[in-house]
């Protein structure tokens, strides 16, 4: 009886944990820099995971996989869609926020790359992309 129990819950817990991860779906049309790492245009998959902070981004055809953690943040507005926010320093796209349903939010960590640009007095533009 209490094997059974316990195996319940256990499968209880992984559900519950499961109700919180998201899944959202998006196309990037150039090349672009998460943290350190050059990652080609495509389609990808995000995935939100139950733990705090942690995000693990694919590309469509599998390719590419990496996982991302971000300082968390909020939206003022509530955010009723998700979006990733970019900064462009002319044609050199960095990956800076992600944004999920519901006003949470993802920092991710600048680049050295980024950091150095920054430091030449380089302004970035801002480019939204709508999570699906």
């Amino acid at each position: 009886m209490k094997k059974h129990l316990l195996r319940l819950s256990m499968i209880a817990a992984l559900a519950a944990s499961a109700g919180f991860a998201e899944t959202y779906y998006f196309n990037v049309p150039f090349n672009f820099v998460v943290e350190n790492r050059a990652v080609p245009a495509g389609r990808f998959v995000l995935d939100s995971s139950a733990v705090s902070g942690a995000l693990l981004i694919r590309s469509d055809d599998r390719k590419s996989t990496f996982a991302v953690i971000g300082a968390s943040i909020t939206s003022e507005d509530g955010g009723q869609t998700g979006r990733l926010v970019f900064h462009r320093y002319g044609d050199r796209y960095f990956l800076e926020q992600v944004w999920t349903r519901g006003g949470a939010g993802h920092q991710l960590r600048e680049s050295a790359v980024e950091r150095e640009l920054v430091a030449q007095g380089e302004s970035p533009a801002s480019k939204n992309i709508a999570l699906r």
